[in-house]
């Protein structure tokens, strides 16, 4: 995730009074058919994602920000296509016989084209997995986990291991209240060591936004932007905090889901359990942060920013209950 993107997605991206000449340059070469009109997705903090209907039907166009190097454009698609090699439901992919990875030579701006999904993600509709789509869920996640090939590192100053560096500069931000409630966290996590813990290739950012219910018992996973070699249970406390926010079940019931369902592919050691309540209170904790500094330095104050300051306080002090047990 990049820091420092302006909330407006039209302005993340080289000349967007051009965006029209764009996406009909795009759904010439991709072979879509005629444009009939095209809306700006407000969610998300990175990249511009624009729904286009065509005669062909409706797609998502992802217009890279212009904060995101090439060599990291390139990356994104190179894990978009590993991912869906292994069988990860992810939408498919559209481009010219060359390959997915576009760019518009009038703009100079590069993007990705999938199919659109209309269902909405679990976060436009308000809602969190039931059990047959967390199990879907679950065997994508260690799909992805299984993945051996190596992506060179992408740096997220969101992901929960980099909580100390984003604690000293959101904590003076904060009032005391919410102080209080992240500081617990980075001390706790800081005492984990994260390097004898298991490592896979993980999403890394499984939250509502970027999970959609394909039916009552599917899903699929969008937005690999921030896939790393992390820590197997960072994608786990993702899922408790953030994709099952709303879930009635506590920290407990939820991790001992996602542990049972993770189980089947490759259990949890025993270390791993240990660290998982810590990993949760962190990305808790990191959910705060994260909106907080969106809020404060950059003036995001989206409906989606919003929601995860709401989340980060209750996740917080749910989390801190859990590491107390």
């Amino acid at each position: 995730m990049l820091i420092d993107n302006p909330p407006n997605p039209l302005l993340r991206i080289h000349h967007p009074e051009q965006v029209d000449l764009l996406l009909a340059w795009t759904a010439q070469v991709c072979g879509l058919g005629a444009v009939h009109g095209h809306t700006v997705c407000e969610s998300g903090y990175d990249d511009c994602n624009l729904t286009v209907v065509t005669e062909r039907g409706r797609f998502l166009v992802k217009v890279f920000t212009t904060a995101r190097p090439a060599h990291l454009t390139r990356r994104y698609v190179d894990v978009l296509e590993c991912v869906l090699r292994a069988g990860v439901s992810h939408p498919a992919l559209h481009g010219p016989p060359g390959g997915h990875l576009l760019h518009h030579p009038a703009s100079g701006n590069q993007l990705v084209v999938m199919d659109h999904l209309d269902h909405g993600d679990f976060l436009e509709r308000g809602e969190h997995p039931n059990d047959a789509q967390l199990d879907d869920l679950m065997r994508q996640v260690c799909r992805v986990h299984a993945v051996e090939r190596e992506f060179p590192a992408v740096h997220d100053w969101w992901a929960t291991p980099n909580i100390a560096a984003l604690a000293r500069d959101v904590l003076p931000l904060l009032d005391d209240d919410d102080r209080g409630r992240v500081s617990g966290a980075v001390e706790l996590f800081a005492r984990l060591d994260l390097a004898t813990l298991p490592h896979a290739l993980v999403h890394g950012d499984l939250t509502k936004a970027n999970v959609i219910p394909t039916s009552d018992h599917t899903v699929a996973v969008i937005d690999f932007a921030v896939a790393n070699r992390y820590p197997r249970v960072h994608e786990l406390a993702m899922i408790a905090v953030n994709l099952m926010h709303g879930d009635p079940r506590g920290y407990d019931a939820r991790l001992a889901e996602l542990v049972r369902r993770y189980a089947v592919a490759d259990p949890l050691s025993p270390r791993e359990l240990d660290a998982l309540p810590v990993y949760v209170y962190a990305t808790a904790a990191m959910e705060l942060l994260g909106s907080v500094r969106e809020s404060v330095r950059k003036g995001n104050r989206s409906a989606e920013n919003d929601y995860l300051i709401q989340l980060g306080r209750t996740a917080v002090d749910a989390a801190a209950r859990l590491v107390d047990r």
